[in-house]
């Protein structure tokens, strides 16, 4: 398989979750990480360097919080900053047209508009009860948030998402919901 990317769209989308303007500190922090702010960001990167920049931006935001807590919010943050790009508007909309079962049948169209290689299995195990399998996720919390959000902006009522289980990269979510 080649390599695993994340897409440009996906990483500006990360960066703005960081305070503006950037200071000079953090900048020297995403240069480190290999992000060059100085110049157009690549058409890629690198799943490490995606996964180094979660980590960064949850320790300059959320330096309160636990790692996992402060991944689930920049999930949450994410997806806030997204759905303001052209992408994430169409999305966002169709994600309220179709509802959140129909929503959750398509993350695997949804990541790949993010990433070369996000594989995805829903399992319904009631009306509102939901496992979803991701195939790869280097940070459980983040992937959490970014679903968690993505559903909360479908409109469902009392919604939670909680992993249900873990092998080595892939990670399996419970999604529940109020019907």
């Amino acid at each position: 398989m080649a390599e695993k990317v994340v897409f440009e769209n996906t990483m500006e989308s990360v960066l703005q979750v960081l305070e503006r303007p950037i200071p000079p500190e953090q900048i020297a922090g995403l240069d480190a990480l290999g992000i060059d702010l100085s110049k157009p960001l690549l058409p890629a990167y690198s799943v490490e360097t995606h996964a180094a920049l979660i980590d960064f931006v949850v320790r300059q935001r959320w330096p309160e919080l636990p790692p996992e807590e402060g991944q689930f919010e920049a999930g949450r943050a994410f997806i806030d900053i997204y759905t303001q790009t052209q992408m994430g508007r169409a999305i966002k909309g169709l994600v309220k047209t179709i509802g959140p079962h129909r929503a959750l049948e398509r993350m695997n169209r949804t990541f790949r508009t993010a990433n070369n290689f996000t594989e995805t299995r829903l399992l319904q195990l009631g009306p509102a009860t939901f496992e979803l399998w991701f195939n790869f996720v280097s940070r459980p919390g983040y992937y959490r948030g970014l679903v968690y959000q993505t559903l909360f902006h479908s409109g469902v009522p009392e919604l939670e998402v909680t992993q249900s289980s873990r092998q080595g990269d892939e990670v399996t979510y419970r999604v529940v919901w109020r019907p």
